[in-house]
């Protein structure tokens, strides 16, 4: 295969890899946001309610409120994961592109400098965002389980 066929494929690979980082970063984002909306317009709900709910409807509630956290703890644990892998196919096609090879697009100086190697590593800062969503949930929790119950 020639350099130039080489780099079409290169290329194309590296455009696929930005993209699906893309879309997995957004992803995150609107579960986030998307779970947040919901308990918080479900907390605020809640507060403004005048008639007691049930011990069992409360105990449902929780339970509902417990299994949105986990599903979007674990979704946050896989995108994590494939957010991290993706960002180090980007890494290993930045490689084969030549961006760290000194002269390749600087005289004397690398297109990219060491650190950004470390890519693959970062963006934890999305799975870290995703805290909120307990914190959220515990205070919608908090605002079901002091309204007055039914007896």
């Amino acid at each position: 295969m020639d350099n130039d066929k080489k780099s079409e494929i290169l290329l194309a690979a590296y455009q696929k890899h930005a993209t699906e980082l893309l879309a997995i970063e957004e992803a995150q984002q609107k579960l986030i946001t998307l779970l947040l909306a919901i308990l918080g317009a479900g907390g605020s709900f809640l507060a403004g309610m005048k008639t007691p709910l049930s011990d069992g409807t409360k105990v449902g509630i929780t339970v509902i409120v417990v299994a949105i956290i986990l599903i979007g703890l674990i979704y946050t644990a896989v995108r994590s994961r494939a957010r991290a892998s993706t960002r180090a196919l980007l890494v290993r096609c930045e490689i084969a592109l030549g961006f760290y090879q000194c002269g390749a697009f600087i005289p004397n100086d690398t297109l990219y400098g060491k650190t950004l190697k470390e890519f693959p590593g970062r963006g934890g800062w999305l799975s870290w965002n995703y805290a909120l969503v307990p914190a959220t949930g515990v205070g919608f929790l908090i605002v079901l389980w002091t309204l007055p119950t039914h007896p």
